[in-house]
């Protein structure tokens, strides 16, 4: 039986709107869609209803889009019109089916098209900003067949992970949130190890410390982005001391910091820097893009847990497996450390040991 029925849609839009956003009466709500996920979209619709607000459904044609940007009219595309302009304005709460559907064929069009593409990314937060809107971006919408076949998996294990995820209620995750919280914040030295080969030491620099559970608090409404969520979400991160990192992390999770699948990535510091990188596939587009980068690129990161049950397949969601370890190279300004390099790469390892001034806080996939 597919997955994508209505009952499901259904299902993970009070999930979304009443646990996550918690969605009031009378409130606009805009859902936006592409082809594929227009089965879940619907399910915000009537979902919406329910609960008395009220629902505008902005669809997305796929092969309209492909069509304008083989005409070289990817400009037009990066321009909403004033009607959209004006329903962002008035917009409560916003869901966000991401789009286009192609994962693989937009990330291989020339940077500049991929800017014009998305040339009112900075204009719809300060409209959403002002708005006071609050929203999620909907991981479901990139399971699709053609997705699933670039990054080598199974679109039915990777929509029932997404899915499974999306319904779960983030204050079950509160408590783990809590301890990894507490531990970052006031710990000192880091060491994550795996039987992998993995055994790499760093440093805290007590910058702020990140909670994402995939709801929005009037806390993360304070910054830049934080009116966003992604639904799934449950990660604990904070940059690092970019000056301290020695020794080997080996992934064992597929990556997709640069848009193809990373396989077998390793990498070795030494000195707070990075010293050698390879990858048994898929190694390419980090070559590439660290070779044309500046100052700051071979300095660690960041370092994040993730606290999500059940996850461990579905690209881009790598980081969110419960007990998994992710570090980050390059620029960690984004994560609240002061490297404002503009490249920045990571890898996964599932099933980490991750201690915390010598005492173990993550190991085999739980949180201690």
């Amino acid at each position: 039986m597919p997955l994508a029925t209505a009952e499901n849609a259904d299902r993970m839009a009070r999930a979304v709107l009443k646990q996550r956003l918690r969605v009031r009466p009378k409130e606009n709500v805009t859902i936006e869609t592409y082809p594929s996920s227009l089965v879940w979209a619907t399910g915000f619709v009537r979902e919406a209803r329910r609960l008395g607000a009220r629902p505008l459904l902005h669809y997305e044609d796929e092969r309209s889009y492909w069509r304008a940007v083989n005409e070289g009219r990817a400009n037009l595309v990066g321009q909403p019109s004033d009607a959209e302009w004006a329903a962002l304005a008035e917009t409560d709460v916003y869901i966000y089916f991401w789009g286009p559907e192609n994962m693989a064929r937009r990330r291989a069009l020339p940077d500049a098209v991929q800017n014009s593409l998305t040339d009112f990314n900075g204009r719809w937060y300060e409209v959403a900003r002002k708005a006071g809107l609050r929203g999620a971006r909907m991981a479901i919408a990139r399971a699709t067949g053609r997705n699933a076949r670039h990054w080598g998996v199974s679109r039915a294990t990777w929509e029932e992970e997404v899915f499974d995820a999306t319904l779960r209620d983030p204050s079950t995750m509160r408590r783990d949130a809590e301890k990894v919280e507490r531990a970052l914040a006031k710990g000192r030295e880091l060491r994550i190890r795996h039987a992998n080969g993995t055994d790499l030491r760093l440093r805290l620099a007590h910058y702020p410390v990140h909670v994402t559970l995939g709801e929005v608090t009037p806390e993360e409404m304070k910054s830049r982005f934080g009116m966003m969520t992604n639904a799934p979400d449950g990660t604990v991160y904070a940059a690092v001391d970019d000056s301290a990192a020695d020794g080997q992390i080996v992934s064992n999770r597929v990556g997709t910091a640069q848009g193809l699948p990373q396989v077998g990535g390793r990498w070795r510091f030494r000195a707070g820097k990075l010293v050698r990188a390879s990858f048994s596939r898929g190694g390419s587009p980090f070559r590439a893009e660290y070779r044309t980068a500046g100052k700051g690129k071979d300095r660690p990161s960041f370092v994040e847990v993730g606290l999500l049950p059940g996850v461990g397949t579905a690209p881009g969601l790598e980081e969110m497996e419960l007990g998994a370890v992710t570090f980050g190279v390059g620029g960690n300004a984004g994560f609240g450390g002061k490297n404002k390099s503009d490249f920045l790469g990571y890898l996964t390892v599932g099933g980490a040991e991750l201690s915390v001034d010598g005492r173990v806080l993550v190991r085999g996939g739980r949180v201690r």
